[in-house]
């Protein structure tokens, strides 16, 4: 007897074998979810108007304007005022500390008048801030000072002199909710005047003799 289909059932019965045998296949599992919430980034503050109250304790009304165009670098502009005054003494030394003599050489005695020291100045900065968005985080930075001085002596005599300087500091700066701005931080400063003053008193020394004075930091203000 011809059978001609065997072939063709034998190869079906192979395949449908093979189906029922296999195991089933797998879909790809679907890509984990990200459940983390992200924080938005703070808005980069581009300026900063801040005043200086420790200022006050060395006779000087201060305010900074502090420029960030980008993330870590800024611009800091500090004009001020001074009015700083000397109080009156007597003396029986001389400025190397021996004893004054008058012309018979008995011991005399020096009236030091009151003196005042007055002017506008500013301060020229860099700060590197290490936050991004403004003036934000831990900085550090140096400074280049210029004021134009008027000392006005007991008798009413006035000597014009500039006042030069440089200094750097070290400190922190937060943005409270996002735009108020408050620093602090110190330093060190060296200031030296364009003509010879005799030693004076704090802080009248500080705008009238070359020396290294310590600076202490602390602004509030107001980030846009």
């Amino acid at each position: 007897m011809n059978r001609p289909f065997l072939p063709q059932w034998l190869a079906i019965g192979g395949i449908a074998a093979i189906a029922i045998t296999a195991p089933p296949a797998r879909a790809e599992p679907p890509p984990p979810v990200d459940v983390v919430l992200r924080e938005a980034p703070s808005r980069h503050r581009t300026l900063a108007v801040e005043w200086n109250p420790l200022a006050l304790f060395i006779d000087r009304a201060s305010f900074n304007l502090v420029l960030v165009p980008g993330d870590h670098h800024a611009l800091v502009l500090s004009p001020f005022y001074t009015w700083s005054r000397t109080v009156g003494y007597a003396t029986g030394i001389d400025a190397a500390g021996r004893p004054l003599l008058d012309a018979n050489g008995s011991p005399s005695t020096l009236n030091v008048l009151p003196q005042s020291f007055k002017g506008f100045g500013g301060e020229l900065g860099y700060r590197y801030y290490v936050e991004r968005g403004g003036p934000r985080g831990l900085f550090l930075g140096p400074s280049f000072l210029l004021a134009d001085m008027t000392a006005t002596a007991g008798n009413g005599s006035e000597t014009h002199y500039l006042d030069f300087g440089f200094g750097a500091d070290l400190g922190y700066e937060a943005l409270v909710a996002d735009a108020i701005a408050v620093s602090v931080g110190a330093g060190v400063q060296y200031t030296f005047p364009s003509k010879s003053i005799p030693d004076q008193q704090l802080p009248a020394s500080i705008y009238a003799n070359d020396a290294f004075h310590p600076r202490l930091l602390l602004s509030l203000g107001y980030a846009f």
